[in-house]
């Protein structure tokens, strides 16, 4: 009991710090509460944050989260497949590796505003140019970390199945994937954050057909709607942090209880 009150009380210590700061930066501007200024408020506060969530604007929330939702998971599922089998067959031959490893950084560290335009001629302003985004943002972290975990394997490990004569396949799957599924899970987990960034990304560059969360977020910008403004911000929040504890859950499943990055 002690153990669990001790994990729980320094989040809960920081987020009342991030409340309070909340409350100060919000009070601390005049605009907010002067009824003479005749101006929206910049921040609201907490307690005045969901006072507009009713009605159209309600509706228009939950429509763009799932529009987002529907983007983000088809992003992350398609980073996931694509990105775990090239980090396995990266792991297979160092040729391979030094043939797609600069390409993959070159498209890590490419500013995605600039390869936007060819997208649009490609492909056009649609839900699979929004889905390409979020797999570009996404797949990095699942690729460099499925390589990472295959390659630290003990070489006496290695060494234990080429002495049993097993295969290039019952070595990939008994021993390869099996250790390196913790590092697999990691990138996976970092890969949700970046996925939901992606589909809100996609909706920010692609203004056409239905929007999400981006679209939403700045529509709000737009015309003053700070609260509203701000509770898509949240809801955006909410799906990345659904998305990550969705992956430790499943990580605590597949991998047990065998391995120290699930007991600690």
């Amino acid at each position: 009991m002690k153990r669990r009150l001790s994990r729980a009380l320094g989040p809960i210590i920081v987020f009342g710090l991030f409340i309070g700061c909340w409350y100060w930066v919000a009070y601390s501007l005049h605009n907010n509460f002067s009824p003479a200024s005749g101006k929206p408020m910049i921040i609201p506060p907490p307690h005045r944050l969901f006072e507009d969530f009713h009605g159209a604007v309600r509706e228009r929330i939950f429509t763009a989260l799932l529009i987002s939702t529907r983007t983000a998971i088809t992003g992350l599922a398609i980073s996931a497949l694509v990105g775990v089998i090239l980090g396995i067959v990266m792991s297979q031959a160092k040729w391979i590796e030094r043939s797609l490893w600069p390409h993959l950084i070159a498209l890590q560290v490419t500013p995605i505003i600039a390869i936007v335009p060819l997208m649009v001629r490609l492909i056009g302003a649609n839900f699979t140019a929004r889905v390409l985004v979020t797999v570009i943002i996404s797949i990095f972290p699942i690729v460099s970390n499925t390589l990472f975990g295959i390659q630290s394997i003990h070489p006496s490990l290695h060494d234990l199945f080429r002495l049993q004569n097993c295969s290039r396949w019952v070595t990939l799957r008994k021993l390869q994937l099996p250790a390196a599924s913790p590092s697999i899970f990691t990138g996976l987990r970092v890969s949700a954050g970046l996925a939901v960034i992606g589909a809100i990304v996609g909706d920010f560059f692609f203004t056409k057909g239905d929007p999400g969360l981006g679209q939403l977020i700045t529509f709000f910008f737009l015309n003053n709607l700070s609260g509203p403004m701000f509770i898509t911000a949240l809801f955006a929040t909410g799906l990345g942090l659904m998305l990550f504890l969705g992956f430790g859950a499943l990580n605590r499943i597949v991998i047990g209880r065998w391995h120290e990055s699930v007991t600690r």
